[in-house]
């Protein structure tokens, strides 16, 4: 019984280590946008290296909740992972879209 209450805890720590790596990358992404529209390139590659952060800890969130993937959580997981899934999609969009220009550097 301990072993399934510790599995369901270890289950409930990598969705919210997922969760907080969701709200880190739409964090960076806002404080991005923010810095874009104020002019700001210091502010700028500050956001550019917040959304690097995110980016590694939304995998490192994807790779830890694909080791507890199976039926007693696998919804909740699946839902956890298509949401890891768009915020990556969502950092590396940003990260394109907002590339600092090297003169700026």
């Amino acid at each position: 019984m301990s072993d399934t209450r510790e599995f369901s805890m270890q289950v409930q720590h990598a969705i919210d280590a997922a969760d907080q790596a969701i709200r880190l990358a739409q964090d960076a992404e806002y404080k991005l946008q923010r810095a874009i529209v104020q002019s700001h390139p210091q502010d700028i590659q500050s956001a550019q290296a917040a959304l690097t952060q995110a980016k590694h800890k939304v995998r490192d969130a994807q790779a830890q909740l694909q080791t507890y993937d199976n039926e007693q959580y696998g919804q909740q997981i699946q839902q956890t992972m298509e949401q890891l899934t768009q915020a990556a999609q969502d950092v590396e969009a940003n990260q394109v879209k907002f590339h600092t220009p090297k003169q700026i550097r």
